[in-house]
């Protein structure tokens, strides 16, 4: 199908963008994975796209002064996936099987993150990770705890006036483990079930500090608080693992759909939880 009649503005600066998102009928756009489809559809009907994906201080990726990462909001998956995140082994998982090519080389980080599709795998590895969004307006910064700025399915806590302008990532630990593990859907690539998963282990065998989360599940990924709850104070043998992932999906309304009913989700949430959370301690030093 052909999208209705829109106008179009491509923004020369940080500061003229900010100055014309808000406005009734706009819509930012830079890769346009997301946007495009559903305005071809004409599910989506902007009556302005605001252009930003030309704004080289929105791109890539620098370690800050305590050792954490920051991520531009413009960054691709492709351009992440050989920057020095790839090294957090759970992106290392994500980023390879995200869409297809033509997504990982157009599709930002920024933009996945905006868009909060139910399925979409970034906003897990987010949560999981304990990340912080970056978001300007007029008004000034605001920085928003991924846990809690994944609010449905695509709805986020960002203000109508703001833009991501990026991604805080924790600084990289020697005594913690992370993977990635997904059904996908072959066609689309998205996740029937994915599931991110840190494990860390200070100063003993017994994990302290555990961080899960699951996209693909109900309307918008989320933490699963009770197996990490359940992971605390555990070796980690297979038992204990297994028994954690069993609550992989408490407290949620699972999502059932063509490809997978609730049932059979429920299901494949508790078995991926179960493989994340053995691949992340498989990789701990």
């Amino acid at each position: 199908m052909i999208p209705n009649l829109f106008d179009y503005q491509r923004a020369a600066s940080l500061d003229e963008a900010l100055a014309l998102v808000g406005s009734p009928g706009t819509k930012v756009i830079a890769g346009g994975m997301s946007l495009l489809p559903l305005m071809k559809l004409r599910l989506a009907n902007p009556e302005r796209l605001v252009d930003i994906g030309r704004l080289a201080e929105l791109k890539g990726v620098r370690e800050l002064p305590d050792g954490r990462l920051a991520i531009g909001a413009l960054t691709t998956y492709s351009e992440l996936a050989v920057s020095p995140a790839r090294h957090y082994g759970l992106l290392g998982d994500a980023l390879p099987d995200i869409g297809d090519v033509q997504v990982r080389n157009r599709g930002t980080v920024g933009g996945a993150v905006a868009h909060c599709d139910p399925a979409s795998d970034l906003p897990a590895v987010l949560l999981a990770l304990d990340a912080e969004i970056v978001a300007r307006s007029k008004r000034g910064e605001n920085v928003y705890a991924a846990d809690g700025f994944f609010t449905g399915a695509f709805s986020t806590a960002l203000a109508e006036d703001e833009l991501i302008t990026e991604i805080r990532l924790p600084g990289p630990r020697d005594d913690a483990g992370s993977a990635y593990a997904s059904l996908a859907q072959r066609a689309s690539g998205y996740s029937i079930v994915g599931v991110a998963a840190i494990v860390i282990k200070e100063g003993g065998s017994a994990i302290t500090k555990a961080g899960i989360a699951l996209t693909g599940v109900g309307d918008a990924p989320y933490r699963a608080k009770a197996v990490e709850a359940a992971l605390i104070g555990n070796e980690g043998t297979p038992e204990s693992i297994a028994e954690a992932a069993t609550h992989a999906s408490d407290g949620v309304t699972v999502n059932g759909d063509i490809h997978a009913d609730s049932e059979y989700r429920t299901a494949m949430a508790v078995a991926y939880t179960r493989r994340a959370i053995a691949a992340a301690l498989g990789r701990l030093g």
